[in-house]
C-alpha cells in the first residue's frame, strides 16, 4: 500500500501554527511582491476568493470580512516542511518528498504492525498537530495516483475524518465513478478538454479506456496513469533527492525601476541567489539565460492607456560548466547590457541557469581555460559564512546596498524557528 500525507492549506496552517487567535479567521497568503493570492483557509474559500485573484481586488471583501493577509514567508514554511519530513520518518522507513505539503509513504509491510492502516494514519495525524500544529489528510491506495485520488476524498468529505482508503476493488470503482477526469493526477487542462469531448469525464471511463486509444492521445504517460487507475503500480517512490535540472530567481520589483545600475544590482543579487542553489545541489551551469520585461498590465495615468512596454531576452553558452558566482554574474551583467533599453520603467529582471551538469565532472573545452577551482572554493568558503551569519553578510559590490528595488512584502510574519529574536517568547 502506498499513503500519501498532504498538509491541508499549508501555508495558511503554519501561520496558525503559531497564532492560534487565527483558527476559525478568513485568512490569505499572497505571492511574491503580495501580488496574488496563492493559499486559503477554508473560511477564505467559502468567501469565494479564488486562487491565484490579484490582491488589489480584495480591498472591499478584506474590509467587510475582517481578512487576515500575509505575506509569503517561504524561510518558515520551508523549515515546517522539514520537521514535517522528519515526523513521517518516524513512522515510515521510506518516504518520497513529493512537494513543499505532500510525502508518499511506502507502506507495504506495515499491515503486520497495523491491521487496519487507517489507524496508522489517524496516529500520523495526531501526532502532526500536536507536535506541529499542522493538519494533514492521508489517501492510502495501492499505487500513488489511486493515492492522489484517495487523498482528495480524504481532504474534502468530513465523515473521513481526514483518512481514506481505497483498498479494495469495489471501493476503487466506486470512487473513480464520481471523480472528475480534470482532477485526476497528471491531467492537465488541455488533456482533460481533449477527454471530454470525447465523452469521457470521469477517472472511471477514462480507466476504462482501450490502450491503444490512451496511448495515442495521451501518450506512455496516460497509459501508466490508466493503468495506475486499475490498480497496476507504474510510479515508483523516489527515494532519492533529484537535482534540479533548471534554476531560476525572478522576483519582481518592489516598485518599476528605470535605471540600468539598479537592475544591475538586482540581477547581481539573483544570480547569487542563483548559484548558491546551484552550489548546493553539487552542480555547475552551462548556460545562463537573462530576462528583462515591463509591466503588461500597467496602465498610463491619466488616460488609461496600456503604457509603453518592452521586453527581451539573452542566452549565453559559457565556455565551461562553473558554479562560481564571480563568474555567473561577469556573463550576466554582459547580457544584461546587452538587452536593456533605455526609456523604460521595469518591473522584472530574472536569470535562469541550465545545461547543469554534477560539480567537479565538467567536460572541458579543447580550446578555452578551464574554470578557475579558486572562484569556486571562494564562493563555498561565502555560502559558509553567510548561512552562519545571515544571508548577504558577505556578498559582490555590485550587488550594493539599496534596498529599495526588492519586493515589497508588507504583511511578512517572523521567522518563528529559524531567527533568534523571532522566537516566539513564554511569558
Amino acid at each position: 500500500m502506498i499513503g500519501l500525507v498532504d498538509a491541508n492549506n499549508f501555508y495558511v496552517s503554519c501561520q496558525r501554527s503559531f497564532d492560534p487567535r487565527l483558527n476559525g479567521k478568513a485568512v490569505v497568503v499572497l505571492s511574491n511582491n503580495d501580488g496574488c493570492v496563492v493559499a486559503r483557509s477554508n473560511e477564505a474559500k467559502a468567501l469565494g476568493i479564488k486562487m491565484g485573484v490579484p490582491f488589489f481586488q480584495l480591498e472591499e471583501l478584506r474590509q467587510q470580512h475582517d481578512l487576515t493577509v500575509f505575506s509569503s514567508n517561504y524561510t518558515l514554511y520551508g523549515d515546517m516542511s522539514a520537521r514535517l519530513i522528519a515526523l513521517l520518518g518516524r513512522f515510515v522507513e521510506e518516504v518520497e518528498v513529493y512537494s513543499i505539503d505532500e510525502a508518499f509513504l511506502n507502506l507495504s509491510g506495515y499491515e503486520q504492525l497495523y491491521p487496519n492502516l487507517t489507524e496508522l494514519a489517524q496516529t500520523i495525524r495526531s501526532t502532526s498537530n500536536q507536535w506541529l500544529r499542522i493538519p494533514v489528510s492521508v489517501g492510502l491506495a495501492p499505487t500513488k495516483t489511486l493515492a492522489k485520488v484517495a487523498n482528495w476524498y480524504a481532504k474534502r468529505e468530513p465523515g473521513h475524518n481526514g483518512v481514506f482508503m481505497l483498498d479494495t476493488k469495489a471501493a476503487i470503482d466506486d470512487a473513480l465513478q464520481t471523480f472528475d477526469v480534470a482532477d485526476l493526477w497528471g491531467i492537465g487542462w488541455r488533456y482533460a478538454g481533449m477527454l471530454k469531448r470525447n465523452g469521457i469525464r470521469t477517472a472511471a471511463q477514462f480507466a476504462a479506456l482501450p490502450d491503444d486509444w490512451i496511448n495515442a492521445k495521451l501518450t506512455v504517460n496516460g497509459l501508466r496513469l490508466a493503468y495506475e487507475l486499475r490498480g497496476t503500480p507504474c510510479k515508483l517512490l523516489e527515494l532519492e533527492h533529484q537535482p534540479k535540472q533548471t534554476i531560476c530567481t525572478a522576483p519582481s520589483f518592489g516598485k518599476l525601476i528605470p535605471d540600468l545600475a539598479t537592475i544591475t544590482e538586482a540581477l547581481t543579487t539573483h544570480v547569487g541567489r542563483a548559484a548558491e542553489k546551484l552550489r548546493k545541489q553539487e552542480s555547475a551551469a552551462g548556460a545562463l539565460s537573462i530576462f528583462l520585461h515591463t509591466n503588461r498590465f500597467r496602465k498610463t495615468p491619466g488616460n488609461g492607456l496600456p503604457a509603453k512596454q518592452y521586453a527581451d531576452s539573452r542566452t549565453v553558452i559559457l565556455p565551461h560548466a562553473t558554479s562560481s558566482t564571480p563568474e555567473l554574474v561577469r556573463y550576466a551583467q554582459a547580457a544584461l547590457q546587452a538587452i536593456y533599453a533605455f526609456g523604460y520603467e521595469y518591473q522584472k529582471v530574472g536569470v535562469i541557469l541550465s545545461g547543469l551538469v554534477p560539480a567537479g565532472h565538467q567536460q572541458q573545452a579543447l580550446f578555452s581555460d578551464a574554470p578557475d577551482q579558486r572562484l569556486a572554493s571562494l564562493s563555498k568558503v561565502v555560502d559558509k559564512i553567510n548561512h552562519r551569519h545571515g544571508r548577504d553578510k558577505v556578498r559582490l559590490a555590485d550587488a550594493g546596498y539599496n534596498p529599495e528595488w526588492h519586493h515589497k512584502r508588507q504583511w511578512i510574519s517572523p521567522n518563528y524557528t529559524t531567527r533568534w529574536r523571532e522566537i516566539l517568547s513564554v511569558r
